[in-house]
């Protein structure tokens, strides 16, 4: 394909994104290994329409990128995504520093900004204003519901939990509110939830998604390690056989150790970087992130 570069640098447009173009953004995604939830765009859609960022030239869109709202003091980029076509030409360049702006525009001016950056480009984020927090990983294996049920002591655990227990413990622990997309991802039919109480409350839970390939377990967000084991073993064994993915920050050793005890390998990471300072948070309680996507 011969491409004008001139004329494409000159013309090309940054705008919002049709869900149709959305639909796209995610099938380049998902064709490039980043096997996102089946569920995760529509219910990002539904939550933040205005968080999807296309350029186009010639009217066609060739790169985009999200820039989702949780709240008026937090804000998340992600899905950023070249075609593999028009890659070299610095349109991912322009595109990254138009949604930065965007972004910022839409949130308070004391608000903080997160992404999940793929290590190789971590100076050019840093150079945009992105200070690093931690490495996240992602593991992944075959469910196998003879590991879960091998040395892991079984807990009463519940498939069906009030959405409001699960947004306001996930509220206390979390370092933004991102109950807006953790409510839209309950609603969806096929969404497998694990909870468990002491003493009639709550002190963990987890999900579970259907992917492009298997599933996707997250967030697991518990009190201690025994109860995310507990949790974590309880997902695996309703999935045995089918593959999995789960996205541990590295600070949380025993998150680590966890997935690991599980069978499963890393296989991808990437950095936590955040704009316009970092949150308090405590990763003690995240044993398994929500969303490279969408925060």
């Amino acid at each position: 394909m011969d491409i004008d570069i001139a004329d494409m640098l000159a013309t090309s447009e940054i705008g919002k994104m049709t869900f149709a173009e959305a639909e796209q953004i995610f099938a380049l995604a998902s064709s490039e290994g980043w096997n996102p939830g089946r569920s995760d765009l529509q219910c990002a859609w539904e939550c933040d329409p205005d968080a999807f960022i296309a350029l186009r030239y010639r009217g066609t869109m060739i790169a985009g990128g999200s820039i989702f709202r949780h709240t008026p003091s937090f804000g998340f980029m992600g899905l950023f995504i070249v075609d593999q076509a028009y890659r070299g030409y610095g349109l991912g360049r322009r595109l990254w520093h138009t949604r930065l702006q965007l972004l910022r525009a839409r949130l308070a001016p004391d608000a903080v900004i997160g992404m999940d950056g793929v290590f190789p480009m971590e100076s050019f984020y840093a150079a945009g204003g992105f200070e690093p927090a931690y490495e996240t990983v992602r593991y992944q294996g075959v469910a196998s519901g003879a590991i879960a049920r091998t040395g892991n002591a079984p807990m009463p655990v519940h498939a069906t939990v009030s959405n409001d227990i699960l947004l306001a413990y996930d509220r206390d622990r979390a370092p933004y509110d991102r109950s807006a997309l953790l409510a839209s991802w309950l609603s969806q039919p096929e969404i497998m939830t694990a909870a468990t109480f002491q003493d009639g409350v709550l002190v963990g839970f987890g999900l579970a998604r259907p992917a492009e390939t298997g599933f996707k377990i997250g967030p697991l967000v518990a009190d201690d390690a025994r109860i995310a084991q507990g949790l974590l073993a309880n997902l695996v064994e309703r999935l045995d056989g089918t593959q999995v993915q789960i996205d541990v920050p590295s600070p949380n050793q025993d998150g680590v150790a966890l997935a690991k005890s599980f069978g499963l390998e890393a296989n991808f990471g990437c950095r936590r970087m955040y704009f316009g300072g970092r949150p308090e948070e405590n990763m003690s309680s995240i044993f398994g992130a929500m969303s490279l996507e969408f925060g």
